[in-house]
């Protein structure tokens, strides 16, 4: 599964989005479906395992670690 970010106040992105919603419909085997962030987040055991740790770590008031964005990309 991928995710695709479409900024859709764009030109581009408002084709590609209407686009997209067309061929949804066309096909019944749904290659392509349109979820939500929390379905997203949801939608797989490892998913659901990340996001759940992290609400209880927002409960327990624990912090996590904290890293700089120039360290994202190395």
């Amino acid at each position: 599964m991928a995710t695709i970010i479409i900024n859709e106040k764009t030109k581009i992105g408002k084709n590609v989005l209407e686009m997209l919603k067309a061929l949804a419909k066309v096909d019944d085997n749904k290659s392509i479906k349109f979820i939500g962030e929390t379905e997203y987040l949801l939608s797989t055991e490892a998913n659901r395992d990340v996001l759940m740790k992290g609400v209880s770590q927002v409960k327990e008031g624990k912090k996590g670690k904290s890293i700089k964005p120039s360290e994202l990309w190395k």
